[in-house]
């Protein structure tokens, strides 16, 4: 999963009897006299007032369905959001950044738990990787609960980032670990996620109560 630059109806279809009735309603019988004209328009009526009772119960039931609150986790995350990662040691443009991503989790009212152990499997490594248009890249080895992933930052595309590069840093990490706790790309919501593609790191680094809200939804 990649972390890339990119800027940032419901048709409600009415219940198949109720369109049936509709559609039964709306044809026109040949006329056969007074009586049968009142015979025919009552029928209508019954129809148009079942269909519009079927629409009713056909809605009212819909609204109490059980609805997903969250739904953009997926199953390459870890199995636990408590893990530790192997630690790493860069200069202070990179090291303080990173460590920010980390606590940043560490902080959330979230199960989240990220630590450093020489021993860990998970790795973080920030490297210039030319040729790819990425700034980060979680890739995950191994199925649960043995699980483990390396992140790759790379300097080449971050450093193009003209300000803040800081926050930068942090962004792209905290986005790579959000993949780690089962977090997809690029969420189709109208609000704010760490996650999203785009999102303006000058203000937006850490997670988002909407990536929050998806962790406990998924460890909870």
């Amino acid at each position: 999963m990649t972390l890339r630059r990119c800027r940032d109806h419901v048709s409600r279809q009415r219940p198949a009897a109720a369109l049936q009735l509709t559609r039964t309603a709306e044809v026109h019988p040949p006329h056969r006299g007074i009586d049968s004209m009142f015979s025919v328009s009552w029928r209508r009526t019954r129809l148009r007032i079942g269909a519009t009772l079927a629409m009713t119960v056909a809605v009212v039931a819909t609204s109490f369905l059980p609805q997903p609150a969250y739904a953009t986790t997926y199953d390459r995350g870890m199995a636990l959001p408590s893990f530790a990662v192997k630690p790493y040691d860069y200069n202070s443009q990179w090291q303080g950044p990173m460590d920010r991503a980390l606590s940043s989790w560490n902080v959330t009212p979230t199960p989240v738990w990220i630590t450093k152990s020489s021993s860990a499997p998970n790795v973080i490594v920030a490297a210039q990787y030319p040729g790819v248009t990425w700034f980060g890249l979680y890739t995950p080895h191994g199925s649960k609960p043995g699980r483990y992933f390396d992140i790759k930052l790379n300097s080449l595309t971050i450093g193009t980032a003209t300000y803040y590069f800081d926050r930068f840093v942090t962004q792209v990490l905290v986005h790579e670990l959000g993949h780690s706790l089962s977090l997809v790309d690029n969420p189709a919501t109208s609000q704010r996620s760490i996650m999203t593609y785009g999102l303006d790191h000058s203000l937006y680094y850490v997670p988002q109560q909407y990536d929050i809200n998806d962790v406990n939804n998924y460890y909870g």
